[in-house]
């Protein structure tokens, strides 16, 4: 989509995302190896009584849905970056996650070739429980 075609309050619904226990580890052991989320003996004895979800991979699985929606597609300029991202629940093995990704703003920035869409990112499990939030930044197309 063009910069100009975003309004506020436009709001998108991902696909479902489904956490496995060896997607969850295969994405730990890789990039967040910490014994929560790669050692399910281990995380019994961890705050949460069993293995989680990197929020990381929480927060980049639902992203890559909504990348495939293409709704920025070949408007996309990039990103300004991820602000105030606030993990807010663990995610387990067998969790179905769905982001929402509403546009709070929009700002035509003075290259006037490209303008600010700043998405709020709400990612909830299958209980309707927000597990991810935070506020993205993306460049479009004018």
């Amino acid at each position: 989509m063009k910069f100009h075609e975003f309004t506020v309050d436009d709001t998108f619904f991902t696909d479902e995302v489904h956490m496995t226990k060896e997607k969850i580890i295969e994405f730990a052991q890789a990039y967040d190896p910490q014994f929560l989320h790669t050692d399910e003996e281990a995380a019994k004895e961890g705050p949460y009584g069993s293995i989680t979800a990197s929020s990381f991979h929480v927060l980049i699985a639902v992203w890559s849905e909504f990348i495939k929606m293409d709704i920025l597609g070949e408007d996309s300029r990039g990103s300004l970056g991820v602000d105030k991202i606030q993990w807010q629940g663990p995610v387990r093995p067998g969790d179905t996650l769905t982001g929402i990704f509403k546009v709070i703003n929009i700002k035509e920035i003075t290259d006037k070739t490209r303008g600010i869409v700043s998405l709020e990112a709400t990612i909830l499990n299958q209980r309707g429980q927000e597990v991810v939030k935070g506020k993205i930044e993306v460049f479009a197309a004018v």
